[in-house]
């Protein structure tokens, strides 16, 4: 009966254990969420930058690539 006892207890010691395991690791992934959130937002308000203005020295109006060989 004793024994029966001992092993409740380290079952039940056990079973706290690894419930403030998952507390904390929720905790935890709450809080990269939160983090993750937080950039994703800055990220949506910053301004974008636009490309740059065609800065080639031809003056002509050719087109910038090259025709494909027959």
């Amino acid at each position: 009966m004793s024994m029966c006892k001992a092993q409740i207890a380290q079952l039940t010691s056990a079973l706290a254990e690894l419930k403030q395991r998952r507390v904390a690791e929720q905790r935890s992934m709450s809080e990269t969420v939160q983090q993750i959130k937080e950039q994703v937002m800055n990220l949506a308000y910053q301004p974008t930058t636009s490309a740059p203005e065609d800065t080639d020295d031809d003056s002509d109006d050719e087109d910038d690539y090259v025709d494909p060989t027959p």
